[in-house]
């Protein structure tokens, strides 16, 4: 009886000292893994990764480049240059995956099949250590403990539909604009459903509270409302001076970033060649599609251009923008836009 009391005895205390050595050991893990030595990218001596970028932002590796986009005579590897700060101006349903774009671009060294905005895959960190990292990219995304790998030095803020603060002051902002019809629709297929008076079950009826959206985060309004809220509180007829402030903050030159949600590979292309950074393949993927029946893929053309005036107005003047981009920039200009003027 005593042999088995000592035995058992022995037992236990193995046991639970295995478990006090495992957990010491995954706290060193942790420890190694936010440890700030995961900060700028130029330290790659402190720096332990799945993988090593082949070119950080500001710099083109022109044959990977090349495979993916179309470039023209006019292409130069060498006129890229860093964007350390960025805003990413985001209105729905414009292209969350661009998100993946943004945090590669300033954490070079995250594995490739980190995309932030598909479940099942591997988490981002949360910002630790005064890296600023937005809960955007990470809040769906949150079992695997991975190297931070990003730039200390450079800044992401992304609220998600949010309008552009007073507080953001002159942080360069990207963004990407989106044919109103086809924004409309999409985000109707994802709302319609909920036949609320703020959410109304009715195309066109949608339409008519949620035009302008793009327009709106552009003079600092809201573009996104709860389904109880109140209609008379979504509907917006800008004035001429809140239309003229959107078009000067797009043609201004806080905005580091024009793309096109409609010509994405291109958009894409367009980004790197500015800022360079590792171009990569899963950049081009649509991470969050909305419309995937083959009988949805038109439908946006009933809507009428009248209908939302003021975010046809922005798109034109986007598409002008976008075109005169590619041309500076050595990127061929897809079919569909070759009829735009600059």
């Amino acid at each position: 009886t005593l042999f088995r009391s000592v035995e058992m005895t022995l037992v236990h205390f193995l046991f639970w000292t295995t478990l006090v050595v495992l957990d010491f050991i995954q706290q060193s893990e942790a420890v190694s893994v936010n440890d700030a030595s995961f900060g700028a990218a130029s330290k790659t001596d402190n720096i332990t990764s799945r993988r090593t970028p082949i070119v950080f932002p500001g710099k083109i590796d022109v044959k990977p480049f090349s495979k993916m986009c179309h470039t023209t005579a006019s292409f130069n590897p060498h006129k890229s240059i860093t964007l350390s700060k960025i805003l990413w101006l985001h209105a729905p349903k414009t292209g969350t995956s661009f998100g993946t774009c943004l945090i590669h671009y300033i954490c070079p060294y995250l594995d490739l099949d980190i995309q932030p905005h598909l479940p099942k895959k591997k988490a981002l960190p949360d910002g630790k250590n005064n890296v600023k990292i937005p809960p955007v990219f990470s809040r769906f995304l949150k079992k695997n403990r991975i190297p931070m790998n990003c730039d200390m030095s450079m800044t992401l803020i992304a609220r998600a539909h949010s309008p552009i603060r007073k507080k953001d002051g002159n942080v360069p902002i990207v963004t990407m604009i989106r044919d109103p019809r086809r924004r409309h629709y999409s985000g109707w297929k994802f709302h319609h459903e909920m036949g609320t008076p703020a959410h109304p079950s009715d195309l066109l009826a949608y339409v008519e509270l949620f035009k302008g959206c793009q327009m709106r985060l552009l003079v600092g309004k809201l573009c996104e409302f709860s389904s109880d809220e109140k209609v008379s509180k979504i509907i917006w007829e800008p004035s001429e001076l809140e239309v003229n402030l959107a078009l000067e903050r797009l043609h201004g030159p806080q905005m580091a970033f024009v793309g096109l949600t409609d010509e994405w590979n291109t958009s894409i292309c367009l980004f790197h060649a500015m800022y360079g950074g590792e171009l990569t393949p899963h950049e081009m993927i649509n991470v969050r599609p909305s419309i995937k029946a083959e009988e949805d893929l038109n439908a946006w053309k009933d809507i009428p251009i009248s209908s939302d005036p003021y975010d046809w107005m922005l798109f034109e003047a986007a598409q002008k923008i976008f075109v005169r981009k590619l041309h500076e920039y050595g990127i061929e200009v897809p079919q569909s836009l070759k009829h735009i003027t600059t």
